[in-house]
């Protein structure tokens, strides 16, 4: 069933060619942008989403072949091709080079037809040129790939030649007919018609008169060899020939001559009495062989260990001396509160801690669960950030456009306000002569002069000097109690360090001991001596004598079974005794110390309480008399603050005494004679007004 949807080879072709051009390796991987890409063209069959998947894949894995390729390509023909048209190039390279086998020539031919027949004739005249890609191309490309996978790719060409040769035929035929139409429709524009060229003499070319050479004598075939008869496989017979059956009976007449003959006493072997009396052979023999064990069996030496590195002064900063003091601290109280609870509880705290560590695991792997989801996350909403970039963009444009008009009103605003203002300047204003010891009258809290304001700021500063001081003196006295506090820690550290590196020797010098009786033991056992074929060969002879002696021993100690047995019965009843008197200790002593740990515990949890209720007592009681002389100080502040308040309104009534005094003395009394400035400038402005009534009348 034929897809509707399908593209046609040209649209397939240019497709490839913009999906490859447009892949950034720096934003997207090849999988991310063939699946943008194809649900942005709306690509939906299978066949055309394959085709340039794997055209996508291709050029991205062969880049530094196709490229190699492209650049000796434009190199050579650098004057008729265009290097718009380098992905295109790289695309038919890669089907040619690399694909050729699989995609087939009738295939090839067919995605050639529809490309430019002008481009396509000059790329096939360098692919089939193997001489020059072997100048050109193989020593880069052998820099790259092996060698095998290089002449693969050359003779894969080689092969192929002739039927690219017709294609390039076709390619050449194609053009040239082009060529001669557009000459043909340029004649009809000239006027110029084949009769008028016909006219013209032709050139008729004439073989040159060669002598025809001889014919040769053609080589006489020889006759094939006449081919080699073989006979039969001879048949197989079916059970044992009759000369096996011969040498079997042979056997068996052999096997019971010898069968009579070693059964006759006569012939049998002679049986010594000194064989079986009991010897120490054995026993010597083993001993020898353990000697000549030992002698053989080397040990090699061990190496010396290789030296240390030299130890390294390593100088701590404050940052250093601190943290590091900080882990031991916490690990001294870790310790401290263990075997504090070990001996409160009688139990560690190994599966608090194991259950505690199971917490910590899920808590990790909770944590990594939301990572995951939170890159997820991130991930789908990309999309969405993208289309609010560019909802921003757009509003940011509104807004601008906004923010010009809002420009234009606010200039033409100003415009008339400075016009305004322009015509006010010329009206005439009366001005107040500014006092700097009088307030501006506005009623208002803490209202004041510039004098005292002036005063004020620099008791202010004088006051911020002073705290500066103070402060500066502080932080110097704090440097020094750190730099002590952190001398104090550095040599606790090098302490710690000392005890922990002189405990560690003595658990390496441990364990190198415990190492050394290990190999000793292995050693030991690998020396005891083994039964070997030898030992028990000399052993089966002695096997009838030693039954004998033990026989014989056993008889002799028949006649005393009964003491034993009574021997062996009061021993059992003795250990049973013994067993039962180390049960009883073993138990009494347990329970002593089970009272004395429970007594022991009791004391120790009675003690923590009363050391934490004294601590407690102490901490209150010092937190009071701090309250209690906070008070004192905050009161003293107090009234201090309260007594410079008053001295300062004081002051400022007295100042606004005097200064009112000042301005009744001054100031214009009716019916007086003395003139007050009120008047003067009455008098004056009186003066001034009868003078331009003068002048007036004068010019009239």
């Amino acid at each position: 069933m034929v897809d509707t949807n399908q593209l046609s080879v040209k649209e397939l072709i240019d497709t490839c060619q913009e999906c490859c051009t447009s892949f950034n390796p720096a934003q997207l991987s090849l999988d991310a942008h063939a699946d943008a890409f194809l649900s942005a063209r709306s690509v939906t069959a299978e066949a055309d989403c394959a085709f340039i998947r794997q055209v996508l894949y291709g050029t991205a894995r062969f880049h530094a072949l196709l490229k190699s390729f492209v650049d000796s390509f434009y190199r050579k023909h650098s004057g008729s091709v265009l290097r718009g048209d380098a992905q295109l190039y790289k695309i038919f390279a890669y089907l040619a080079i690399t694909r050729l086998t699989e995609l087939g020539i009738e295939q090839y031919r067919r995605i050639v037809s529809v490309a430019d027949p002008q481009k396509m004739m000059v790329l096939l005249e360098f692919i089939i040129d193997t001489d020059g890609l072997v100048e050109r191309c193989r020593d880069e490309w052998l820099r790259i790939y092996d060698k095998e996978y290089v002449d693969e790719l050359l003779a894969t060409l080689v092969s192929f030649r002739p039927e690219l040769e017709d294609l390039l035929q076709q390619l050449q035929d194609q053009v040239h007919l082009t060529a001669q139409a557009s000459e043909a429709e340029a004649a009809k524009f000239t006027g110029t018609t084949k009769a008028a060229s016909a006219a013209r003499k032709q050139t008729v070319p004439e073989p040159f008169n060669l002598t025809q050479p001889k014919p040769k004598l053609q080589p006489l075939e020889e006759p094939l060899p006449a081919p080699v008869k073989c006979h039969p496989a001879p048949t197989p017979h079916q059970g044992p020939t009759k000369e096996e059956r011969a040498i079997e009976a042979a056997k068996q007449r052999n096997r019971q001559q010898q069968l009579q003959r070693f059964s006759d006493p006569a012939h049998g072997p002679f049986h010594l009495l000194t064989a079986e009396r009991p010897t120490n052979t054995q026993q010597l023999k083993q001993q020898q062989e353990e000697e000549l064990a030992k002698q053989l069996t080397l040990y090699p030496g061990k190496p010396r260990p290789a030296p240390g590195p030299p130890a390294a002064q390593v100088r701590l900063n404050a940052a250093a001396i601190l943290r590091e003091d900080t882990v031991y601290k916490k690990k001294q109280l870790q310790e401290a509160q263990m075997i504090k609870r070990f001996e409160a509880e009688l139990r560690d705290s190994s599966k608090h801690d194991s259950c505690q560590r199971e917490a910590v695991a899920a808590d990790l792997a909770a944590r990594a669960a939301a990572v995951r989801q939170r890159r997820d996350d991130m991930a789908a909403t990309q999309e969405a950030a993208i289309r609010a970039r560019q909802q921003l963009v757009q509003q940011n444009l509104q807004a601008g456009q906004q923010l010009k008009v809002e420009a234009e009103r606010e200039a033409n605003r100003r415009q008339r306000d400075k016009i305004q203002a322009e015509k006010a300047k010329g009206v005439p204003r009366k001005g107040k002569e500014f006092d700097p010891a009088e307030s501006g009258g506005h009623n208002l809290l803490e209202e004041m002069s510039l004098l005292e304001l002036r005063q004020r700021l620099a008791y202010t500063k004088q006051r911020h000097l002073e705290e500066e001081e103070q402060q500066r003196a502080e932080i110097f006295e704090k440097k020094k109690e750190k730099e002590g506090m952190l001398a104090r820690k550095a040599a606790n550290i090098t302490s710690i360090r000392r005890i922990a590196a002189a405990q560690a020797t003595a658990r390496r010098q441990l364990t190198k001991q415990q190492q050394a009786a290990a190999a000793q033991q292995v050693r030991s056992w690998h020396q005891k001596p083994q039964g070997n074929a030898t030992n028990q060969l000399f052993a089966m002879p002695q096997t009838s004598s030693e039954e004998k002696r033990i026989k014989f021993e056993q008889q002799q100690q028949g006649a005393a079974a009964s003491q034993v047995e009574e021997t062996s019965f009061a021993s059992l009843v003795a250990g049973q005794a013994r067993e039962l008197v180390q049960r009883q200790r073993s138990t009494k002593q347990d329970a002593v110390q089970y009272e004395a740990t429970k007594a022991k515990a009791n004391t120790v949890r009675m003690k923590s309480v009363k050391q934490d209720l004294k601590a407690k007592a102490d901490f209150i009681k010092a937190y009071d008399e701090s309250m209690q002389q906070l008070r004192g100080t905050d009161q003293q502040f107090r009234q201090q603050e309260l007594m410079r308040k008053k001295c300062l309104v004081e002051s400022q009534h007295d100042f606004e005494a005097r200064l009112l005094q000042t301005h009744k003395e001054k100031a214009y009394v009716p019916g007086s004679t003395t003139e007050g400035p009120a008047a003067a400038l009455l008098k004056q402005l009186s003066l001034g007004v009868l003078a331009s009534e003068a002048s007036l009348s004068v010019k009239q």
